[in-house]
């Protein structure tokens, strides 16, 4: 034992016999008992923020990205939501397309290479890293290359978080994109050719640093997780009453520190002691109210969902909305989700699919490299459309294929089975009735009603009005469940909060029915009209 730590403990213990020394250190550390504050954003502070966003836009991404995944990690309400937007891309189907370059060729190439990409581990999972760019900006994935027999067949794709990669120093304008590896150098390593798939994603317009989404998360995130903090102390005085404690005028400083002791210690244990001629009050308990704490919270979620998604009712409804308003929202959603799809095929199609083709296929060619095609389109309505498509078929040529699309069904192979009608009529069945032209199928209908087809009628029209007592029962029924509410009493506000929910229960059948006789009577004699026209009668000639 050295000559200086005998000193140290002599002066401690002439300090610790001297009670200068007595109780803990910290009990006058308030700053430290609020320490938790600060652990809810990972020692994160506005200024912190701010300085890691500047370095990032000056070129240094290290530390933003680390920032980025500790936000995820922290942020339940971020990481649904992006989970949310990430996942939606596994809906979507997709295919792989010959190149530009038309023939069997050209086809071969591309059937060949999704085979390939079939036969790649999870491949979902790849689609899944790379859309790790939609927070971040970019995601980087490493090519783990394999043999089979002649080809060269990716065993897995392994995704490298972001703080793994730097800007070199001749890139740090951040808006070349360059990144490499972090090697302690000032360059950085140069990603190796053929070996990632560095997929850019633009959530924002901007910089490199700036294209990703976090760039606008970031901010709620540390707003939310300061009124989590406050919120958390609220609880913690929430009806307690506030504790007063009276000192005569000359109590010393150590009598002082026993009193604020002893108050502390009410709080939490209740109980405590003080010197005699001292005294303690209790006050009226701590009041406040925690929603303008949830105000908060639920303001920057609200934000963060806007920001993910593009709206808030995919979310939560907060019990004002339904499903009808939370459909309509979803479509600006897939809006964004046709965004994230293209972009991704673009980085699949450059650097997976164009390696693929050139060292299996040998394809130098750019017309003959396939392209990789999300389908972010949606079926239409089964019902709506086969009440559609036999009416449009009268007037326009539409090809099969694209009703096909529509509907989501696939064009049947060659020798196929497909559905028939249980009473054994099928669509091509030359025993099924011959609709014949229909300009002749209209004429026969009026010469059937006793009727010149070339002279209408118009005291037949007039006599067809639908007479107004028959329109205004239709409008009741259909109205019944709006007009129910609003004979309940129910308040305007609420009303209006409920009318996408009541939409679904009108019952729109009889009124659909009538209007659909009456366009077809209006289409029947406007195209007698046109045929009276254009038909000179036999006493013209």
């Amino acid at each position: 034992m050295t000559t200086t730590m005998i000193d140290r403990l002599k002066a401690a213990f002439s300090a610790f016999r001297g009670g200068a020394q007595e109780g803990m250190q910290t009990a006058d550390l308030v700053a430290l008992h609020n320490d938790y504050i600060a652990s809810l954003t990972g020692g994160l502070t506005p200024k912190r923020l701010e300085a890691l966003l500047r370095a990032a836009d000056e070129g240094d991404i290290v530390g933003q990205h680390t920032l980025f995944a500790e936000i995820e990690d922290r942020d339940e309400h971020i990481h649904a939501e992006l989970s949310k937007r990430r996942r939606a891309l596994l809906s979507i189907p997709w295919r792989i397309e010959p190149g530009k370059a038309s023939g069997k060729r050209a086809e071969a190439v591309a059937m060949a290479v999704r085979e390939q990409v079939e036969a790649i581990p999870d491949f979902e999972d790849v689609i899944l890293d790379m859309a790790d760019a939609i927070g971040h900006g970019f995601a980087c994935l490493e090519i783990e290359w394999s043999h089979d027999g002649s080809r060269h067949l990716p065993a897995g794709l392994h995704h490298r978080p972001q703080n793994w990669f730097m800007l070199p120093l001749h890139a740090r304008d951040g808006r070349a994109g360059t990144l490499r590896l972090r090697d302690n150098t000032p360059e950085g390593q140069e990603l190796w050719g053929l070996g990632w798939i560095v997929h850019k994603h633009r959530s924002k317009a901007g910089i490199f640093a700036r294209a990703g989404l976090f760039r606008v998360l970031c901010w709620t995130y540390l707003l939310k997780q300061y009124c989590r903090g406050d919120f958390s102390q609220f609880l913690e005085i929430h009806g307690l009453p506030m504790r007063l404690g009276k000192y005569p005028s000359s109590a010393s400083d150590e009598e002082q520190k026993t009193l604020l002791n002893a108050l502390r210690m009410l709080g939490s244990d209740a109980a405590g002691i003080i010197p005699e001629g001292m005294e303690i009050e209790f006050k009226e308990a701590a009041r406040g109210s925690e929603k303008p704490f949830m105000a908060m919270h639920d303001l920057c979620e609200t934000g963060q969902s806007k920001a993910i998604l593009g709206s808030t009712l995919t979310t939560d409804t907060k019990g004002v909305g339904s499903q009808a308003l939370g459909e309509i929202h979803n479509e600006v959603r897939l809006d964004i989700l046709a965004s994230d799809a293209r972009q991704l095929a673009g980085s699949l199609t450059r650097q997976l699919l164009a390696p693929l083709a050139y060292l299996n296929e040998a394809v130098t060619d750019p017309a003959l490299l396939p392209r990789f095609v999300f389908d972010p389109s949606r079926p239409e309505d089964l019902e709506k459309l086969a009440k559609s498509l036999p009416e449009l078929a009268l007037v326009m040529d539409i090809p099969t294929r694209w009703a096909h699309e529509r509907a989501g069904i696939p064009m049947p192979e060659e020798g196929e089975a497909v559905l028939a009608r249980k009473d054994g009529v099928t669509k091509n069945d030359p025993a099924a009735p011959d609709q014949g032209d229909p300009a002749e199928a209209t004429a026969a209908l009026a010469a059937e009603a006793g009727d010149d087809p070339r002279f209408p009628d118009q005291d037949a029209v007039d006599a067809a009005t639908v007479p107004d007592a028959v329109l205004t029962a239709l409008a009741r029924d259909m109205l019944a469940p709006i007009l129910a509410e609003v004979e309940a009493g129910v308040a305007p506000e609420v009303f209006l909060g409920k009318l996408a929910e009541l939409y679904p229960k009108m019952d729109t059948t009889a009124l659909e029915e009538l209007t659909a006789r009456v366009l077809f009577v209006g289409e029947l004699w406007g195209r007698l009209s046109a045929q009276a026209e254009a038909v000179p009668t036999a006493g013209a000639e």
